[in-house]
């Protein structure tokens, strides 16, 4: 069974700066997260390049992805010199991906062209899908609809 949210993720200007942050947070709250691995990862998907890391849960929780801009030209990097950091989107996990994609487009959902493969940097094999839901049907919010997933030593992987 899905998480209800699976991870909810910040749009940082340094990434680095934001797991130390993090993990003193998360040190105060849930001491037992910031034991578990966190690795800063490049993924790219199609011509988008990202940097990221996961903080995963424990159990049913909600992962806390950060995501930072590549370089200057990235379309994430506009983002973040237009609106700064903050949230940039909210993340629900399917099983069945292709088919809540194709229920949604139904619905009438505004949803974004296609599924898009996600891939770890310099790895071809795509081990995540994910597409979104547009900020129109989602009262301003962007929603990321993903396969599911899970963190093995903080890299992000397709569930088995």
């Amino acid at each position: 069974m899905s998480k209800t949210v699976a991870h909810i993720c910040i749009l940082v200007a340094d990434i680095d700066s934001a797991i130390e942050n993090y993990r003193r947070i998360l040190r105060s709250i849930s001491p037992e997260l910031v034991e578990r691995k966190v690795v800063k990862q490049e993924r790219w998907t199609e011509d988008e390049k990202y940097i990221t890391a996961f903080f995963g849960s424990l159990g049913d929780g909600c992962d806390i992805q950060l995501l930072q801009p590549p370089d200057t030209e990235s379309p994430l990097h506009r983002r973040l010199q237009r609106v700064g950091e903050g949230i940039h989107h909210i993340a629900f996990a399917s099983s069945h991906l292709e088919d809540t994609y194709q229920h949604l487009r139904s619905e009438g959902i505004a949803v974004s062209e296609r599924l898009y493969p996600e891939h770890p940097e310099g790895d071809e094999a795509t081990d995540v899908r994910h597409f979104w839901i547009l900020p129109r049907s989602a009262h301003g919010v962007l929603v990321e609809l993903i396969d599911e997933y899970q963190t093995v030593d903080g890299m992000l992987t397709g569930k088995e």
